[in-house]
């Protein structure tokens, strides 16, 4: 079943209405917009907390983030400093253990919210969902479109990871047991198939909300580098949330079996008519 709403209840700094959680590394010249994004919410301030988690920048990320939290009238603001973790899953994580929020949000530094992106997202989740996601702004080489999404699908989410980066989820899901973990390069899409796996309830606000920067230092581009292994590794450790013919598919993919074939970067077979590309003969049913 469906979580319980988050209520609309009145500033709390012991019990933020949302926690933003921004892991770091290294990415100081792009903080000035997103906190100031954050503050520029249409949403109180005083009604959201921000954990910031360095991953041992050397550029001053630490100390730049401490300032401009310090003008920022919050619930709370927080900067964590860890020792060099290498991947965003660990330093979210880290950041998702010390937030207090009613609903939790990690966000990207790199990254913008529009002014109106946690109010909507809130909203949604006040009416009974437990994620929340929105259109973005994508800007990459120079040029700036709209990217529209559709709406949550299991069968969508297990053949490509039709979700953003950034969406506000119940912390309730986190209480759960739901983790970024570090065995797959696709750590956003192991996760959100691990909320779907607690049968979370996903509602597409459908409007552009936030601005996402894509560019080579990102962590998701590098990731695309191990594609075949990271969608095996993913689909083996959420095995429930897969047909029979998929786990063979991902078994064959890990050990490089004759004949398979790693499909498309960021698709996984998920149709009966792939059985064919699996390395051992496949089961009928899923």
């Amino acid at each position: 079943m469906p979580y319980h709403a988050v209520r609309m209840e009145p500033p709390d700094p012991k019990h933020p209405l949302v926690s933003v959680v921004i892991p770091n590394h290294n990415y100081a010249r792009f903080l000035p917009g997103c906190l100031g994004s954050i503050a520029a919410q249409r949403l109180g301030t005083r009604r959201i907390e921000v954990v910031f988690v360095d991953d041992a920048s050397s550029d001053g990320s630490a100390e730049l983030a401490r300032e401009l939290l310090s003008g920022m009238d919050l619930a709370s603001g927080t900067v964590l400093e860890l020792p060099r973790q290498g991947r965003p899953g660990p330093v979210r994580n880290a950041g998702l253990t010390l937030a207090r929020g009613q609903a939790l949000l990690t966000l990207d530094p790199d990254d913008e919210l529009l002014p109106d992106f946690l109010p909507r997202c809130l909203e949604v989740l006040a009416a009974g969902a437990d994620v929340a996601f929105a259109d973005y702004l994508l800007e990459e080489g120079g040029g700036l479109r709209t990217v529209r999404l559709r709406a949550h699908h299991k069968l969508l989410l297990a053949n490509q990871n039709t979700m953003p980066p950034t969406a506000v989820f119940s912390r309730r899901l986190w209480d759960r047991g739901a983790r970024f973990r570090s065995a797959t390069g696709y750590e956003d899409w192991d996760f959100w198939i691990q909320l779907a796996l607690l049968r979370a309830r996903f509602v597409h606000v459908a409007e552009p909300l936030y601005l996402y920067r894509m560019h080579g230092s990102n962590y998701s581009l590098r990731a695309r580098q191990d594609d075949a292994r990271s969608k095996a590794r993913l689909v083996l450790d959420n095995a429930a949330f897969f047909p029979s013919w998929t786990l063979a598919w991902a078994k064959g993919v890990l050990h490089s079996a004759p004949g398979v074939d790693p499909l498309g970067r960021g698709i996984i077979p998920v149709l009966p008519e792939h059985a064919a590309r699996c390395a051992v003969p496949c089961a009928a049913g899923g």
